[in-house]
């Protein structure tokens, strides 16, 4: 193993998403990952655009922002070290719903989709914790994103938010 195969199994290691991974299934996520830097202020990919790695942050914050017809764009979520960005990279092809930018220097382990999926499919017994995991960071996200619907109709002015006369 090389010293930079070294030191990114050491840096997936102290990652929060591969705590309890063994040390092979590190070992081949390593095998078919690289370590990425964007400066504050780069674009890590775009909305609308295919993207193919999956990435686990280990430095930096980074904004995913959509676009949305007559109001711009729109910031959606803020995601930090330790947190899994562009997940669909993971089920296959498909372009990016948000654009994701870097706040500030980002540090990150980008793990190419494609081979990772084919690893998954070939080897359950690493396919397995990765995808657990995934489904872990998935549904944190998708509690965010409640919260932030719920703090949106909070702004909302109530006669908005009532049903019609009668109506249930």
């Amino acid at each position: 193993m090389t010293r930079a195969d070294s030191l990114l199994v050491e840096e997936l290691c102290e990652l929060q998403i591969a705590s309890g991974w063994s040390d092979g299934v590190v070992t081949e996520l390593a095998a078919i990952s690289r370590c990425v830097e964007f400066p504050a202020g780069a674009i890590i990919f775009s909305q609308e655009v295919e993207n193919r790695d999956l990435f686990l942050l280990s430095a930096g914050r980074v904004g995913l922002d959509m676009y949305i017809p007559a109001r711009g764009a729109m910031r959606i979520l803020t995601l930090c070290r330790g947190e899994l960005l562009a997940w669909s990279a993971l089920i296959g092809g498909g372009r990016m719903t948000a654009t994701a930018t870097a706040l500030e220097p980002v540090r990150a382990i980008a793990i190419d989709g494609g081979r990772l999926l084919d690893l998954c499919d070939r080897r359950h017994d690493i396919g397995y914790p990765v995808m657990q995991r995934v489904a872990w960071a998935l549904s944190h996200r998708l509690v965010a994103t409640r919260l932030q619907l719920l703090d949106l109709f909070a702004q909302t002015t109530p006669h908005l938010l009532q049903l019609p006369a009668g109506g249930r």
